[in-house]
């Protein structure tokens, strides 16, 4: 019986996906992988340049472009429809791969569409990856736990009220998502004791990372970008 595999890439180095994941990928006969439509109407995919990087047969790479925003029935519109198009290369006998940055079980495009396969009881293998904080702290050179250290992460955060109540039960926290929310939250985190490590676009050529929070007053904070925030 063949599967529909989900293949997780990692953060944005190429180097960063597992042996097992790679090895998949060389031999599916399609992968689709995500990306985004801007409100101009630009497709942009963030993971095509990894699977560019693997000298894959273009002719298996098929993308599914998704419409960003709060609104997310346009987007579930592309989950259906790519939904189908994955099921039927999977009874003409195909081997198929769907791909995912970082790791498709955390904030991931792909738990949509593993919903939608999983109703039709066919069989799905998922290869876990590296997380984008995984990669974050590694370039930091910080620890994200020691001993009995707790650990969240927050996603959209706009409001440093709810950063100081996640840290009545953590020592670090992880902000996900922060571009939505950051120009409101940003002056509340100047104010802070706190130490940050803030990375965007992690494991690429466009790769930004800081500990001094000020350095962010007037940068632009694209959609791939985290802070890690010690108490």
């Amino acid at each position: 019986m063949n599967k529909i595999y989900g293949i997780s890439l990692g953060p944005g180095d190429p180097d960063l996906i597992t042996v097992k994941g790679l090895q998949i990928l060389k031999v599916s006969d399609l992968i689709f992988y995500p990306g985004s439509i801007s409100k101009e109407g630009r497709k942009d995919s963030y993971v095509r340049p990894m699977l560019d990087h693997y000298a894959l047969d273009q002719d298996k790479l098929q993308g599914f472009f998704l419409s960003m925003g709060m609104d997310r029935s346009a987007a579930e519109v592309t989950y259906r429809e790519t939904v189908i198009q994955l099921l039927a290369a999977y009874k003409e006998g195909k081997k198929v791969s769907i791909v995912c940055e970082g790791d498709l079980s955390f904030y991931a495009s792909f738990s949509y569409l593993l919903e939608k396969l999983q109703s039709e009881n066919i069989s799905i293998e998922l290869i876990p990856g590296v997380n984008s904080f995984s990669l974050a702290a590694a370039r930091h050179q910080v620890p994200l736990c020691l001993q009995q250290e707790k650990l969240a992460v927050l996603p959209l955060a706009g409001d440093v009220r709810e950063i100081e109540h996640a840290f009545e039960d953590a020592d670090t926290i992880i902000l996900m998502k922060i571009r939505m929310g950051w120009k409101e939250l940003y002056p509340g985190l100047l104010a802070k004791n706190w130490k940050y490590y803030y990375c965007e676009r992690l494991g690429t050529a466009d790769e930004y990372i800081t500990a001094d929070i000020a350095a962010l007053a007037h940068r632009e904070i694209p959609y791939f970008s985290l802070l890690i925030i010690k108490k």
